[in-house]
């Protein structure tokens, strides 16, 4: 059965939008690096990009759904910079999507203060696991059939790897990363792909 993948039709952004949503995120980040998640405002966002608060919301929500917000691009430039999406399926590409996770989580868990960790951490979960999966849905459903074993539908398969994948990549950030990135991608693409055709 044919899996139709939703094609997201690109919309006219005013520029005017696109600079101001800019300076709020610039904003936003030097401000965390700064203060914290936790001890920064609204108001200290709008004092360091120079726009008032109502601007502020119309925009985003709160200081979480911008987080929310710039996790979730953040992470789908990563993937489209080191992995654009291709109907073709290799050990090396899966590997790259592993190690992308990885560098990506690493720099954010190193920076992250420790007051942080708790409010950000489920945040993080959630955006990042999400959008890797959605990468990896349209990605398996380009994919040759193999891929995912008869039965099984893809949603379920792109779960199942985004979980694997961000669950091992989490840890090994918050870990001691004496292991290589290299060397727990290729355990993880053997674990996915053990029931995938040995010519896969």
């Amino acid at each position: 059965m044919a899996v139709a993948v939703k094609t997201e039709i690109k919309k006219h952004v005013d520029p005017r939008v696109q600079r101001t949503r800019k300076l709020l995120e610039q904003a936003f980040i030097e401000i965390m690096n700064e203060k914290g998640f936790q001890d920064m405002t609204i108001q200290d966002i709008t004092d360091r990009a120079t726009v008032n608060r109502a601007t502020f919301y119309a925009h985003f929500e709160d200081k979480y759904d911008m987080l929310d917000s710039l996790v979730r691009r953040q992470v789908n430039e990563a993937l489209a910079d080191k992995v654009p999406l291709a109907p073709v399926y290799t050990v090396e590409r899966l590997q790259q999507v592993i190690i992308t996770v990885m560098e990506f989580l690493l720099p954010i868990q190193q920076h992250c203060k420790p007051t942080d960790r708790q409010q950000m951490t489920a945040l993080f979960v959630s955006a990042v696991q999400e959008e890797l999966g959605k990468y990896l849905l349209e990605w398996l459903v380009m994919s040759p059939p193999a891929l995912v074993p008869q039965g099984v539908n893809p949603q379920t398969a792109a779960n199942v790897w985004s979980w694997a994948i961000f669950g091992t990549a989490f840890q090994w950030a918050q870990g001691s990363q004496k292991r290589s990135t290299v060397e727990i991608a290729r355990e993880i693409t053997l674990v996915l792909t053990a029931s995938c055709p040995s010519e896969s």
